[in-house]
């Protein structure tokens, strides 16, 4: 079975939507340092996710939450388009 056009059209909308998010990482990164957003964002995961969990988190992004996830002890899986 071939590569197809809507393999090439998936691949080119992946490289598009990676390259946006890649762009803006840095300020993504810093966007929620120490904002309400992100402190009662954890407070919630505290609220359901303790240490020793596995979690996987799909589209975290720069990785901001499974970074405090990791450091609370849990295991963590980001997966995410970009790197």
């Amino acid at each position: 079975m071939g590569y197809g056009k809507e393999e090439k059209v998936m691949d080119e909308t992946t490289k598009i939507i990676r390259d946006f998010y890649n762009a803006g990482v840095e300020v993504e990164w810093n966007r929620i340092a120490g904002r309400p957003e992100f402190l009662l964002t954890c407070r919630m995961l505290d609220r359901y996710i303790k240490s020793g969990d596995k979690v996987l988190d799909i589209g975290g992004g720069p990785g901001r939450y499974s970074l405090y996830l990791a450091e609370k002890g849990c295991d963590v899986t980001l997966f995410d388009l970009s790197p």
